[in-house]
C-alpha cells in the first residue's frame, strides 16, 4: 500500500530527526540522553547568537557532558572560546573535534587558525590546506585561505625548530628516493609535507622542477 504525502512527510521528518540525534549519541547512549545533549546544544546556539556568549559556553558544556564526542558541541565550543581569546582550551576541543570528523572542513577552518595563534605555522598551514579541500560555504573557504597566507608568511620569517629540521630533512629524502623509482605520485606526497615546512628551500624548488619534468615526460 502506497504511503501518503503526509506519511511520507512524516516519515522524512522521524528521519532528519533520528539523523541528527546520532550527532550526539543516539545507539552509543540512551535516547532521553541523545534528546538532553542536543537540547543543551541547541539552547548554546541560541544564546550565542543572541550575545550571551557566558550562557552559549555553559550550555555546550553542559551537552558535552552528556555526550564528550559530539562534534557539534566540540566545534561550536571551540569556535566560541577561539573567538574569546582562551586559545589553548579551544584547541584541545577542535583537536578532538577534527579526531571524531577529520572531513568537517570547519572544524579543519577554526583548528588551523587556533594553531596560528599557538605559534605553530607549519601545522595550520597543513590543517588548513585539508579544509580548502573539502566542503566549505564561501566565506569559511575566505577565511581559511586568509589564515594560511598569514601561516606562510609567519613560517618564512621563523626559523625551524629540531625537530622541524628532520621532518624536513626525512620528506626531501623520501620525496627523491620515490622520484628516482618512478613514483612522481608518492614523491609529490612527502615533497608537499617538505614544501609546507620550508616553501623557499632550495631543495624543495629543485625538488618541484623534477617533478614537473617528469610529469611532463608521462
Amino acid at each position: 500500500m502506497r504511503k501518503t504525502r503526509k506519511e511520507k512527510e512524516r516519515a522524512k521528518k522521524r528521519w532528519a530527526e533520528k539523523a541528527e540525534l546520532t550527532r550526539f549519541g543516539l545507539g552509543k547512549i540512551a535516547e532521553s540522553l541523545s534528546r538532553q545533549a542536543l537540547d543543551w546544544y541547541e539552547k548554546g546556539s541560541n544564546f550565542q547568537r543572541s550575545g550571551k556568549v557566558a550562557e552559549a559556553e555553559d550550555a555546550f558544556y553542559k551537552a558535552l557532558e552528556v555526550y564528550p564526542d559530539a562534534v557539534d558541541a566540540l566545534k561550536a565550543l571551540g569556535t566560541l572560546l577561539l573567538q574569546s581569546g582562551r586559545v589553548q582550551e579551544a584547541l584541545a576541543l577542535l583537536q578532538r573535534a577534527a579526531e571524531l570528523a577529520p572531513t568537517d572542513g570547519a572544524v579543519l577552518v577554526f583548528l588551523g587558525e587556533a594553531y596560528l595563534q599557538t605559534g605553530r605555522p607549519s601545522r595550520a598551514v597543513e590543517t588548513l590546506d585539508k579544509a580548502l579541500s573539502s566542503h566549505l560555504s564561501e566565506e569559511l573557504r575566505h577565511r581559511a585561505a586568509e589564515q594560511r597566507k598569514r601561516a606562510l608568511a609567519l613560517k618564512s620569517s621563523a626559523p625551524l625548530s629540531e625537530e622541524e629540521v628532520k621532518e624536513l630533512e626525512e620528506n626531501l629524502h623520501w620525496a627523491q628516493f620515490y622520484l628516482d623509482m618512478g613514483f612522481p605520485r608518492r614523491a609529490r606526497e612527502f615533497w608537499q609535507k617538505a614544501r609546507q615546512l620550508a616553501p623557499e628551500d632550495q631543495r624543495v624548488t629543485s625538488l618541484q622542477e623534477q617533478l614537473e619534468r617528469q610529469t611532463e615526460s608521462l
